[in-house]
């Protein structure tokens, strides 16, 4: 009876203990990333100053912002549909490395097209060399980056995200020592001339990693695989879903560009820090949700959906809370020991943002629910919304504040309470959810 016992309680802790080392994994790595971005711009723009440092950054954003136009984003395609066809056909692993090939394919496809528009428009006078140069480096790294996500999803179809995390970890450490190294030896061209090729070697060990570990998990691919049904129509709601949300960022600091300067798109970038290492601390929970909501909603256990999205709302909240009590006092002294004395005006935006990212956090079920339930246009059109408003509220911060602190603070405060309105939507559309099922 002993035996069995011990045999019953090893198998009922196994997976919390495995859950709880894959979000611990994900977790570091995704700080360490975090920490490692931070470091890198700080030394840009210590060593660069204001005015090159918003052109690396700039070029960063534009990129960002393309890639998110064109990259179809076939990691959420590989992690639903590879399942179904190797259950279906026993085809899962053809299913998946066409579809990496695909990204492979599109995202050197779209780099290409990024270099010439590049060439285009400097030929056309509209952006000088250096910029040039700086824009076609980050079209490089943005086309060799697009398909590790899908490379990724490999890991989580194996069930290895812990090895994920530490491949990640890895290579963002080599991405970072050869843009730094690049900034040291031929200053912020070549810094972006090192993280393009940190994209490109990032992108050949994912890639080759992936497809070992799903040939390993599914089994030997063959040739012949149909598209599942309902594959295109997924992935377009899907990836538009997650470019849109992805678009933020990358398109306030490319709007930034266009309407201030170098100096607000700096601003912008250092402010956005702390909700950037915060957004990666618990990023790792709307990736533990996912499945269970889908599977409570395969289920039809509604109440498990509402209890875990109580519960994760509550603990996230208190999480934020504490979060923001924290930093509130110190962000100030922190941003100008780490970026410079002249930065220290960033902190009151910074603050803002953190406090958007908490109330934000707090509703990170939001992410996954409407996936899980299929229902990914909520989610689209919730995104686009909130995408297009934050892209209006710098736009008048622009026109209305004066100065590059004094628009960062604009659009901070705009930018807070959007993140408030925006997570009483979730709250009244949660409710009407757990209504409409009673």
């Amino acid at each position: 009876m002993t035996a069995l016992l011990e045999r019953v309680i090893h198998h009922m802790r196994s997976p919390g203990t495995r859950h709880l080392r894959t979000f611990t994994s994900l977790t570091a790595t995704g700080q360490g990333e975090a920490v490692l971005s931070m470091v890198s711009l700080a030394v840009l723009i210590r060593l660069a100053g204001t005015e090159q440092s918003g052109q690396v950054i700039f070029a960063q954003a534009l990129s960002g912002v393309w890639f998110l136009l064109l990259d179809p984003r076939l990691e959420d395609a590989a992690q639903r549909f590879v399942p179904i066809e190797q259950q279906r056909s026993g085809q899962g692993s053809a299913l998946f490395t066409r579809l990496l090939r695909w990204d492979v394919a599109i995202g050197a496809a779209a780099g290409c097209l990024g270099l010439l528009a590049v060439l285009a428009a400097w030929l056309l006078g509209l952006a000088g060399s250096g910029l040039a140069l700086m824009l076609a480096l980050a079209a490089v790294s943005g086309g060799a980056a697009a398909s590790t996500g899908a490379a990724g999803a490999a890991f989580a179809l194996a069930d290895r995200l812990r090895d994920l995390g530490i491949v990640r970890l890895r290579c963002a450490v080599l991405s970072s020592a050869l843009s730094l190294g690049g900034l040291f030896a031929g200053g912020p061209a070549a810094y972006l001339a090192g993280q393009a090729v940190g994209a490109v070697v990032t992108a050949v060990v994912l890639g080759r990693l992936s497809l070992r570990a799903v040939l390993t998990h599914v089994g030997p691919a063959v040739t012949g695989v149909r598209l599942p049904a309902g594959l295109v129509a997924f992935t377009a709601k899907a990836s538009a879903g997650t470019s849109v949300a992805a678009a933020s960022e990358s398109g306030v600091l490319a709007l930034a560009g266009v309407l201030g300067d170098p100096a607000l798109v700096t601003i912008l970038k250092i402010a956005s820090a702390p909700s950037r290492l915060y957004t990666t601390l618990i990023s790792p929970v709307a990736s533990m949700l996912y499945p269970r909501l889908a599977q409570a909603a395969a289920t039809g256990d509604r109440g498990l959906i509402r209890r875990d999205v109580v519960r994760a709302t509550l603990l996230l909240a208190a999480v934020g809370t504490v979060a923001l009590t924290v930093a509130a006092p110190i962000t100030d002294d922190v941003l100008g020991l780490v970026y410079g004395a002249q930065y220290t005006g960033a902190g009151g935006t910074a603050v803002l943002l953190l406090g958007v990212a908490c109330v934000k956090g707090s509703m990170s079920w939001s992410k996954v629910l409407p996936l899980a339930l299929g229902r990914p246009g909520w989610r689209l059109t919730y995104l686009a919304a909130e995408g297009a408003l934050l892209l209006g509220l710098l736009s008048a911060a622009c026109w209305t504040a004066t100065g590059a602190v004094q628009i960062s603070l604009a659009f901070g405060w705009g930018s807070l309470a959007l993140a408030v309105a925006g997570s009483g939507c979730w709250v009244v559309l949660l409710r009407r959810l757990a209504a409409a099922e009673e």
